[in-house]
């Protein structure tokens, strides 16, 4: 399978991982969030390399490099978002403009990415996008593609109008003549006209109930067209009820571009804004990002910087010892070399002082 690598700022990984899903439609294996030797490895064995430029990945001139050589190595396009222009060293080059882009299938800047891919990785073209669904609007072959308008209509054949028999006149005064008798085909006339208005009448019925089915037909594809447009693209919690529901392909397409792009969006004007109350506000509306850990990093670090952070304690001295030094002995007195065996004379012994007897008087 031919592999297509991706390569992105930090920064950008959400915008990059929503293109990724977009290039896997055509067949091919993406590989991104790759940096330094691992995107140098992976850009050896590439197929297809894509440079994703924006305001934050035109500074970085590690990934300038990276493109280098992956123009060098293998075939490189250039796709910029946010209205950015590739780095200097590339801005003859042609690219892929992909700003405004929401994930749609018919958007142009994307049909061209996908033919760039395809063409250069040797595969089948994407298949063309899906037809929109309708707008709403009242339209004659709506009606005509419902299952009760495909139904077998029976055909009336008009009949013949048959005029009444004319009455009889009134008798002259002076002459009384017999009325004659009312010819005996008035009941069956009696029968087939009554026979018809009933076909008529449901026939009536048929075509009400065909037009009250097409209305509803209408009514629901009205809703169902325009249920997206009542949704704030600004909110995320009326974008996720949106998704909780039971939208169409299209719409949950395009509801889930919309909720990646204001998660990134309101990450980047908390970068810009650098406050404890934007990345609170971030962490409120997406508490479940992949961006939630540095929010909530951002948001001590901030903290600290208004606080201030206390002094490190000084680390205590080791207690002094007080060595006390042995007393060290005499060395001994090292014996002539020439004498023979040391005479070891014995300390004097001191005797102890006796007290004198007191001498005797004198004799007399």
């Amino acid at each position: 399978m031919a592999t297509v690598v991706v390569i992105h700022a930090a920064d950008d990984t959400l915008p990059a991982r929503a293109l990724a899903e977009k290039v896997r439609q055509t067949k091919v294996d993406v590989v991104l969030e790759k940096t330094g030797d691992d995107l140098h490895d992976a850009l050896k064995s590439a197929t297809v390399a894509i440079a994703l430029w924006s305001p934050r990945s035109n500074a970085a001139a590690e990934l300038a490099e990276h493109a280098a050589f992956a123009k060098s190595s293998s075939t490189l396009i250039h796709a910029t978002m946010q209205s950015a222009a590739p780095p200097e060293q590339f801005r003859g080059e042609p690219a892929v403009n992909l700003t405004g882009w929401r994930g749609e299938d018919d958007f142009p800047a994307w049909r061209e990415l996908a033919k760039l891919v395809t063409d250069k990785a040797g595969l089948a073209p994407l298949a063309p996008p899906a037809p929109k669904p309708p707008s709403g609007f009242f339209q004659p072959g709506a009606v005509a593609a419902s299952p009760e308008a495909q139904r077998p209509q029976t055909r009336l054949t008009p009949q013949p109008s048959r005029q009444p028999p004319p009455r009889p006149q009134a008798a002259a005064p002076q002459r009384a003549t017999p009325q004659p008798s009312r010819p005996a085909v008035a009941e069956p006339e009696k029968e087939k006209k009554g026979g018809g208005m009933m076909l008529i009448a449901i026939i009536a019925v048929v075509v009400l109930a065909l037009g009250g089915g097409a209305f509803w037909f209408v009514t629901q594809q009205a809703g169902q067209s325009a249920a997206y447009e009542d949704v704030d693209p600004n909110s995320a919690d009326s974008l996720r009820e949106f998704l909780a529901g039971d939208p169409s392909p299209a719409d949950r397409e395009r509801a889930q571009a919309d909720l990646a792009a204001l998660e990134q969006n309101m990450l980047d004007a908390a970068r810009e804004a650098n406050t404890i109350d934007a990345y609170e506000a971030f962490l409120r509306a997406f508490p479940n990002s992949s961006e939630a850990i540095y929010a909530q990093g951002q948001i001590q670090q901030l903290r600290l910087q208004e606080g201030g952070a206390p002094p490190a304690a000084a680390p205590e001295a080791p207690p002094v010892i007080e060595t006390i030094p042995a007393e060290t002995p005499p060395a001994p007195t090292p014996a002539p070399a020439d004498s023979g065996p040391t005479q070891l004379t014995p300390p004097p012994v001191e005797e102890p002082e006796t007290e004198e007897p007191p001498s005797a008087p004198p004799e007399n």
